[in-house]
């Protein structure tokens, strides 16, 4: 299948859900460095500017992308998934989906895309086996843990993590996010 149909009827309206395509590293760079403001703006991570054109390349090579885009193919916003085990290079690890990330253009926000780039990397999950889909996100905000928690994933202690997952979360932790500000949250499948 692929990446213009495998997730066909999965966006809002308007809206359609493909896998990244050669080309799109700036525009996806640009929908990252606006939705950070969002954090910037609720104090939970530094100002730093948008990650440099060679570091954002590599995060994008080390990930499955999924894209939003307009109708028009006008990308909105994006996801960024592996599995754990490859990540981390534990093998103990794997059967985990890990969300990298996940950036919506904040002037198409609320509109249902992040929950459509959400249910396609699950399904994607899904179809190799993989038994949960992982992610860090900031807690004690509307658009992080509670967005999460709306879409059956589950927060794990910190007591429970385990050292992948406590390595993805303080590998993902954001220069200038405070102590125990980041959580870690697993959706089932």
């Amino acid at each position: 299948m692929n990446g213009r149909k495998a997730f066909k009827g999965m966006a809002p309206d308007g809206y359609r859900i493909r896998m990244m395509e050669p080309g799109e590293t700036e525009r996806l760079r640009a929908i990252d460095a606006a939705a950070d403001r969002l954090l910037i703006e609720a104090g939970h991570i530094a100002d730093v500017g948008p990650a440099d054109l060679e570091t954002f390349v590599a995060f994008l090579l080390a990930h499955e992308v999924f894209v939003a885009e307009e109708k028009d193919g006008a990308a909105v916003g994006f996801a960024a998934a592996a599995d754990l085990a490859t990540l981390t290079g534990d093998p103990s690890a794997s059967g985990c989906y890990w969300i990298s990330g996940l950036a919506v253009d904040p002037a198409h926000g609320r509109r249902g895309i992040g929950s459509a780039l959400l249910a396609a990397v699950c399904r994607r999950a899904e179809w190799f086996f993989h038994r949960a889909v992982g992610l860090s996100t900031a807690g004690n905000l509307p658009f992080g843990e509670r967005f999460y928690e709306r879409r059956r994933f589950v927060r794990v202690a910190d007591a429970d993590l385990t050292p992948a997952l406590l390595q993805r979360r303080d590998m993902e932790w954001p220069a200038g996010a405070l102590p125990g500000s980041r959580t870690v949250m697993v959706r089932w499948l």
